[in-house]
């Protein structure tokens, strides 16, 4: 077991070029570095014989237009994420090193034999402030999503959303409150590669002060998310996004939504704009 505990990372992990195309494509919608927060990719694989992948980070400088370019940050157990081949049956973690001043954040894929799995750890970590972890795992992206939010009594719930395609996407999203109330509206076009985080009552004030289900869907290619719960004191929780498939749910409902206002169109619960 001592000898175990100590021996190098290259009995874990092969450094060796991937030989043809892989298997499957998980995506992990939003990755931080720097200003106070690490994130952590735990790549484990479940199967009897070695496997291999390859980790590709794009970062997002430009909040406004969802625009990213080629990332390649520092990971403290690896000085690259290209042919990586896990030994049958073993885990690897890839810290980030979480110490630049300013923030970093983006999005990865995992290009990744049959067996690999992986999921991601976010950590913040402010001055006087017990440390906040959110762990989602690392999955194949999809045409629709569906999201419970809460925003009421000082919580609230913020996502980001990833576009692993090649073209722009339009993501349409569907609010239906406890109450019944639906409202209808889209997000900005997503470029090619693109990515946002945002708070989603900001986005769309609409939602404030309700609790429901957000739906987001589009009709030209797939796309990944996480969310997140924040409370009054700005600790988090990641939240459960449930991956679908198929043309969208919430297209109607009864009562009118109390709020007029929407980013891009509003519809009263049963129809009409």
């Amino acid at each position: 077991m001592k000898y175990i505990a100590k021996a190098p990372l290259c009995l874990l992990l092969l450094w060796l070029p991937l030989l043809g195309q892989s298997a499957q494509t998980l995506i992990i919608p939003h990755i931080n570095d720097g200003g106070g927060w690490q994130s952590v990719i735990v790549i484990t694989n479940t199967s009897a014989n070695p496997a291999s992948a390859t980790l590709i980070c794009h970062s997002n400088p430009d909040i406004t237009t969802g625009n990213t370019q080629p990332w390649a940050p520092p990971f403290l157990e690896a000085s690259s994420t290209a042919g990586l081949v896990l030994a049958g049956g073993s885990t690897l973690f890839l810290h980030t090193m979480g110490t630049a001043a300013v923030l970093t954040w983006g999005w990865a894929e995992l290009d990744a034999d049959a067996g690999i799995v992986a999921y991601v750890t976010l950590t913040n970590r402010v001055p006087g402030h017990q440390d906040d972890d959110g762990t989602a795992p690392a999955v194949a992206a999809t045409n629709r999503i569906l999201v419970p939010y809460d925003d009421a009594n000082g919580f609230v719930t913020a996502v980001a959303v990833a576009n692993p395609t090649a073209a722009d996407q339009t993501i349409s999203v569907g609010f239906r409150t406890v109450e019944g109330s639906v409202a209808l509206g889209s997000l900005p076009l997503l470029p090619t590669l693109g990515h946002m985080a945002f708070v989603l009552s900001q986005q769309f004030p609409v939602i404030a002060g309700h609790r429901g289900l957000a739906e987001f869907y589009s009709a030209t290619g797939n796309f990944s998310m996480i969310a997140f719960r924040f409370n009054a004191t700005q600790s988090f929780t990641a939240a459960p996004t449930y991956f679908q498939t198929g043309p969208p749910l919430i297209t109607g409902g009864t009562g009118p939504y109390p709020d007029p206002y929407m980013y891009n169109a509003v519809r009263p619960a049963g129809g009409g704009q």
